[in-house]
């Protein structure tokens, strides 16, 4: 427990490595925080009144919730969708999906107490392991409403993106945050100077709210680099974001500092490498410092615990009133269907170009996309852009070719998947099929979309490539695909009609509730693509996992007048299945 109430001003908290010359370990990490701060508080005034706000409401939290029992695992409190910003100069950088996917798995390893390390921690301190209930998938739905596999790639000449947030802003060389409401934005690039990676707090500005990491520090496996090769950076920094301060309160060992938390033992300052317990600092003895915990600078095998009092403060977010409360009724991570968003896009095969060595696509234009790039390491997914196209018009799409010296006879082909089965071999699917040429400025083919295109998004592919039997399947040698997606209108499906029960709130995929939050009502709305007339149940839950009973329902309207105020899960359940919402009581 700290003494003193942490600076409210904590912006950008950051992880740099700095070499030292007297140890076996070679690097370890140390806090970038300060400067990082002072620009973000220079550019926004307010922001210390705000995190001011967000702290003395987890306080308040955690005070109204200091009698609950902590328990071994506790339901999932709210699912989080995340996007990963590759953003990469080297290929060494443009990190493989595998290594992604092992960052997502160690976050809900270490954030649901599933890691099996968390039974290194000390007895003493083994009362304290939460299971913080927090649960992140990739997201499967972007802001649009469109399919993505939560993952949008870039190429870039910047070789290192500093601290500065240029790497979240398509303006500057990077790629823009998705809405951070909705969304935990990852971002990995290369910050140079050493950095693992920084986050910015709650009460931040929404364009740059999210983390940074360099891609050798990001997941446990691929690219990786020890000691800091498990993926505990990303647990680390999104603490950060989920509004904890390093455990031992940034007082550079004064004992005066707190991290706002009451669990966590005062700590003279961070700990680095493999401590051995019990290691005392500011007359914490016996039991000394909590270094196993995430918020700590120790290897990433090291640290394998949050507390229960940082589970809360975390958990206070999600709260009636806290500053990430949108997040559980985030539709991100819900794959769209009945024609909204492309199709998986594990349903397609893969196109890649082996090289871009010599030659890559610079530009696609088709209606509102208009993408000119560098080379993207043979493949782009730009599923992420999308533009309408109405069934039975003439369309233009504009492309080129660049070079890296020599100028070389380059095919272009494009397709859309009409009928969106997954396969762009169906008659018509090649929209254009362009002569080779040498030329680097931009051509032109022209197509119509046929009367017969089913309605909604699907994808479409543009193809370079220096060989003209190069297809919309496999690798070849030379060239360049992109992938991105297009929304047909006017087209052979009709649009998803209104649920029978005459609501307007209702969409084609999912339950819906409204209003959210709720005061005495709470409605629930039917799929408009399930049968109308079928039998559902329903079951409420609170953050703990306890489930409420005596709730009457009547005619889709759930009566939650004598829930106390906070979050609430609920599950509906019918014939094809359990569906996972949540509403907030007010």
């Amino acid at each position: 427990m700290k003494q003193h109430f942490y600076a409210a001003a904590l912006g950008l908290l950051g992880l740099a490595l700095t070499t030292t010359t007297a140890s076996a370990q070679s690097h370890k990490r140390s806090c970038a925080s300060v400067e990082v701060l002072q620009q973000q508080l220079a550019a926004d005034p307010g922001m210390a009144a705000r995190m001011a706000a967000i702290n003395n409401q987890a306080l308040q939290f955690a005070a109204k919730h200091a009698g609950d029992a902590q328990r071994s695992t506790v339901a999932v409190s709210v699912t989080i969708p995340v996007v990963v910003h590759v953003v990469y100069n080297a290929a060494s950088e443009n990190i493989s999906d595998a290594q992604i996917q092992s960052q997502i798995a160690v976050l809900n390893e270490d954030y649901h107490k599933l890691n099996s390390d968390y039974t290194k921690t000390p007895s003493a301190f083994a009362g304290l392991v939460a299971d913080v209930g927090v649960q992140f998938v990739l997201a499967k739905r972007t802001p649009a409403g469109l399919a993505t596999t939560g993952i949008e790639r870039k190429s870039s000449s910047t070789t290192s993106w500093g601290t500065a947030d240029k790497i979240k802003k398509a303006s500057t060389g990077g790629l823009d945050a998705w809405n951070s409401s909705q969304y935990l934005n990852l971002w990995v690039g290369t910050i140079g100077g050493g950095i693992l990676g920084y986050a910015q707090f709650p009460g931040g500005a929404a364009a740059t709210d999210g983390v940074v990491i360099s891609p050798v520090y990001f997941g446990r496996t691929g690219t990786v680099t020890s000691p800091y090769n498990l993926g505990r950076t990303a647990s680390h920094e999104v603490g950060h974001w989920l509004n904890l301060n390093h455990i031992w309160g940034d007082d550079s060992g004064a004992c005066t500092g707190t991290d706002n938390v009451s669990d966590t033992p005062n700590q003279g300052s961070e700990n680095y490498g493999k401590p051995v317990f019990p290691h005392v600092s500011c007359s914490n003895g016996p039991n000394g410092d909590m270094f196993m915990n995430y918020m700590d600078y120790v290897d990433d095998n090291a640290m394998f615990m949050f507390s229960n009092g940082q589970s809360s403060r975390m958990n206070a977010l999600f709260a009636g009133g806290g500053a990430r409360v949108g997040l559980l009724t985030s539709q991100g991570g819900v794959a769209p269907s009945g024609g909204g968003g492309t199709p998986p896009p594990s349903a397609y095969c893969a196109s890649k170009g082996s090289s871009v060595a010599y030659e890559y696509i610079d530009l696609v234009q088709l209606g509102s996309i208009n993408r000119g790039s560098g080379a993207d390491a043979g493949y782009y997914n730009g599923t992420a852009s999308s533009t309408t196209l109405t069934a039975g018009t003439s369309q233009t799409i504009s492309f080129s070719a660049g070079f890296v010296s020599s100028a070389y006879s380059e095919y272009f082909k494009v397709y859309i998947d009409y009928n969106q089965n997954g396969v762009f071999t169906d008659a018509g699917e090649l929209v254009v099929n362009a002569a080779a040429s040498t030329s680097a400025a931009t051509r032109t083919g022209s197509f119509t979309v046929p009367t017969t295109a089913k309605n909604g998004a699907t994808r479409a592919r543009v193809v370079m490539s220096d060989n003209s039997g190069t297809t919309s399947c496999g690798s070849f040698s030379y060239g360049e695909t992109e992938d991105y997606t297009v929304t047909i209108a006017g087209g052979a499906r009709p649009l998803a009609t209104v649920a029978r029960n005459g609501s307007t709130n209702g969409v084609a995929d999912r339950y819906t509730l409204y209003p959210n939050p709720a005061t005495s009502v709470l409605n629930i709305a039917r799929p408009t693509s399930a049968d109308q007339d079928a039998t559902y149940s329903v079951r409420v839950y609170d953050l703990r996992g306890a489930e409420v009973s005596n709730l009457k329902m009547t005619d889709g309207q759930l009566d939650v007048s004598a829930l106390r105020a906070g979050t609430y899960l609920l599950n509906v359940t019918d014939g094809t299945g359990t569906s996972h919402q949540r509403f907030v009581k007010e």
